[in-house]
Order: structure tokens, then C-alpha cells, then sequence
């Protein structure tokens, strides 16, 4: 696989995902590791600094998985996104090209409120391109 998009929030099952995509990358390709925050207009956030603060903390994750993986060797790409996860996971794949989609399939986010499976379920069900669920 030459382009790897994994959804990521720091959950057990991101990082299952994370490591299954790093066994399929090959030498030469890029992992693109994509945190999604919900809108600010979501009923989710109560104010503003709410949504700085899980903003800031999916910025942090993306980081610190980069540097985790950093010493393998491997092109890695982090993005924060907002949004619905599932519509903004699709989107981006088709955009990017990617040869597959890597998800988590359960677990809680550790930024945003939305079920790790819930999102697992609506890319498989919409998504364009193949979609790996890692237990």
C-alpha cells in the first residue's frame, strides 16, 4: 500500500489501527494519521474553550504518535480535522488518493464524545475505498 489513512483519537483501538497500517505501508509510501474534532457548532461543546481544549489535545496525539513512529523510518502526515469523523474520514481519502482506509472498531475517543464503532460502521457502509477494521 502506497498511502495509508488511519483514524486517530488515542483510543486502544486507534492504536491497533495505527500498527496494522504501519505492517502494510510500504517503504516508499505515507501514513496520513487524521484526528477529527467536532464542530463548534455541534451540540457537543457547551463554549468555545471546550472546543480549543479537544482541539489542542487531537493536535497533541497526532504529535506524539508521529514521534513514536518517527524512529521507523516512515513518511507520516498528521492532520486535525473538524467535523462529522465518519464524513470527514471519507472525504479526505477520496481526496488524498489513499489506498486504504484504517480504522479502530471500538473504544471510546479521547477527543470527542462519539463511539470509536459508531464512526467504524458508517466509513464501511459509505466509504469509496477498501476500509481494514482492526479488533
Amino acid at each position: 500500500m502506497k498511502k495509508i489513512l488511519v483514524g486517530y483519537d488515542g483510543s486502544t483501538g486507534a492504536e491497533r489501527a495505527l500498527d496494522r497500517a504501519i505492517m502494510l505501508i510500504d517503504e516508499e509510501g505515507e501514513l496520513i494519521l487524521l484526528a477529527v474534532v467536532s464542530s463548534p457548532s455541534d451540540k457537543t461543546f457547551v463554549d468555545n474553550e471546550m472546543y480549543k481544549k479537544m482541539k489542542e489535545k487531537a493536535k497533541n496525539l497526532i504529535s506524539d504518535a508521529i514521534k513514536d513512529i518517527d524512529s521507523k523510518g516512515l513518511k507520516i502526515t498528521g492532520m486535525v480535522e473538524e467535523g462529522d469523523a465518519s464524513s470527514i474520514i471519507i472525504d479526505l481519502a477520496n481526496r488524498l488518493k489513499c489506498d486504504l482506509i484504517v480504522l479502530g472498531s471500538k473504544g471510546t475517543s479521547e477527543i470527542g464524545r462519539f463511539l470509536l464503532g459508531s464512526v467504524a460502521n458508517k466509513v464501511v457502509q459509505y466509504a469509496h475505498k477498501p476500509v481494514m477494521i482492526v479488533r
